[in-house]
């Protein structure tokens, strides 16, 4: 029922031992860049894993969740994979709560 945010190289296993979900938000500068978030998709797998794209107080990419899908697409990952990470693992967490609706 938790997630923790902002996770990284060195953060994303401890948040996921842990039993917990990891996130992963995408900066152009900082924290994760698109490639660098399929570098932990492929290492640890898509099992809650939840990616967002910074829009906030400093530099951002809004596009950049869809960059990500198409540098898995690049990678050779599947497209149900890819739709897993992306789309049904938020909408699994978000569902946690009964006033979610998609």
């Amino acid at each position: 029922r938790v997630i923790i945010d902002h996770v990284e190289e060195h953060t994303i296993k401890l948040a996921l031992d842990a039993g917990f979900w990891a996130g992963l938000t995408l900066y152009p500068d900082s924290k994760c860049s698109p490639a660098r978030a399929v570098d932990m998709f492929e290492v640890y797998g898509p099992e809650r894993l939840w990616m967002n794209s910074a829009c906030d107080w400093g530099v951002s990419i809004p596009l950049n969740v869809p960059y990500t899908a198409l540098e898995l697409s690049r990678r050779g990952h599947p497209p149900d994979a890819i739709d897993r990470f992306i789309y049904r693992n938020p909408a699994e967490f978000l569902s946690q709560c009964p006033k979610f609706r998609l």
